[in-house]
């Protein structure tokens, strides 16, 4: 199969520090990084031995992640999937009549496709391959730089 796991949760939050202070305090997640992202900003965090959850915010009122949740409220936006090989996925999916879209290879550490909520039992499905080793680098550098925060970097400068 072309699914090698679930990788995380994506939830759509207003307030980024309500957000780590819910899944820290209440839930025990560990804070992994925080990473501007084009227009948005996303926080990973840790959530029992392979679990993660990911906080997704904009400042941007016109964001896609604002839109929804001027039009659904706060809560899952997403789940993402990693797969092997995502070219192998789309054509999975178009083989069985289902057009993934916003299809993006340009970044050889993230390929994405979506799966349309109509197509999979309600769920923004978001497909990615890439190499979790350069992840794990990224999210162990990040740790290192901000070693001692106890809240998204984000949150602590404003």
């Amino acid at each position: 199969m072309f699914v090698e796991k679930v990788d995380h949760i994506g939830i759509a939050v207003r307030d980024a520090a309500a957000g780590h202070k819910f899944l820290t305090e209440m839930l025990g997640a560990t804070f992994l990084m925080e990473m501007n992202w084009g227009d948005f900003v996303f926080a990973s965090y840790g959530l029992g031995s392979a679990s993660m959850l990911e906080l997704i915010h904009s400042r941007d009122p016109d964001n896609f992640i604002n839109r929804f949740i001027a039009k659904r409220g706060e809560g899952i936006h997403h789940i993402t999937l990693k797969v092997r090989n995502l070219d192998e996925a789309v054509k999975h999916f178009r083989s069985q009549g289902i057009e993934p879209f916003d299809i993006n290879t340009s970044d050889p550490i993230w390929k994405e496709a979506f799966i349309h909520p109509r197509d999979a039992l309600g769920i923004l499905v978001q497909l990615a391959e890439f190499p979790e080793e350069e992840w794990v680098q990224i999210w162990e550098d990040t740790q290192a730089a901000n070693a001692g925060a106890e809240q998204p970097v984000d949150e602590a400068q404003t």
